[in-house]
C-alpha cells in the first residue's frame, strides 16, 4: 500500500474511532479488560449494525485508497497485482445486527462450543488420530500426519496411497458430521442467550 494512502488511513482511523466512541454505544466489551470492543453504530439510511476496531481499519483504507485515486469496486488487473503495486479489494458490505451482535460472545466461548460438539472424540476416530500425531508435530508440512493415521488404522506400509486416499476420505465425512455439531451446538448456545432468565 502506498505511503500516502497509509497515512491518510492512519488519520481517518483515528478520527472514526474517536468519534464512535464519544457517540455509540457500546455492544460488546473484551471479557479480561471490561474495554469496549464493538459499538452500536446507526447508518444514514437509519439501520444499526456493530462495528468493530476491524470494521473502521476497513473503512478508514477503502477511504483513504478513494482518496488517492484507487478504486474498491474494480476488479484488479495485471498491473495491481504484481509485486510492490497497488491492489486494493472490494469487501462485502458488514451483516445486519442480528448477525454481528453475537459475535463477541461466541469467540469468547469458542472452546465451549467445541468440546460440546467434539464429546470425547469417540465420534471422530480418524480426526482424533489426525490431531493426536498433529500436536507432536514441529513442521505440519513434514510430519506426514494423514500417512501416520492411515497405517495405524489400516495397517500395511506407510504412505500406501490408497490407506492414505482411505484416511483423508474418512477424514472429511468426519469432518463434515463435526463441523454440523458445530453448527448445532453454536446455534444452541445462541438459542439458549436469547431466552429470558428466569428468577430463582
Amino acid at each position: 500500500m502506498s505511503d500516502d494512502v497509509t497515512q491518510d488511513a492512519v488519520l481517518i482511523f483515528a478520527k472514526r474511532l474517536g468519534e464512535i466512541i464519544a457517540t455509540c454505544e457500546v455492544s460488546a466489551v473484551w471479557i479480561d479488560s471490561r474495554e469496549p470492543c464493538a459499538w452500536q453504530y446507526i447508518r444514514r439510511d437509519g439501520e444499526t449494525i456493530i462495528v468493530t476496531c476491524k470494521t473502521l481499519q476497513y473503512w478508514a483504507v477503502r477511504d483513504a485508497a478513494a482518496r488517492n485515486g484507487y478504486r474498491l469496486d474494480v476488479k484488479p488487473d495485471e498491473m495491481d497485482v504484481m509485486p510492490g503495486q497497488q491492489i486494493t479489494r472490494g469487501i462485502p458490505h458488514a451483516d445486519k445486527l442480528s448477525t454481528l451482535a453475537v459475535t463477541p460472545y461466541l469467540s469468547g466461548n469458542s472452546e465451549t462450543i467445541f468440546r460440546s460438539a467434539w464429546g470425547d472424540g469417540s465420534e471422530y476416530p480418524t480426526l482424533r488420530r489426525m490431531l493426536r500425531y498433529a500436536s507432536t508435530a514441529d513442521d505440519l508440512g513434514r510430519a506426514g500426519v494423514i500417512g501416520k493415521t492411515a497405517q495405524e488404522m489400516y495397517g500395511g506400509p506407510l504412505n500406501s496411497s490408497s490407506k492414505v486416499q482411505r484416511a483423508r476420505d474418512t477424514g472429511a465425512k468426519e469432518w463434515r458430521a463435526l463441523s454440523a455439531s458445530l453448527d448445532t451446538a453454536r446455534d444452541e448456545l445462541i438459542y439458549r442467550s436469547t431466552r429470558p432468565q428466569k428468577d430463582d
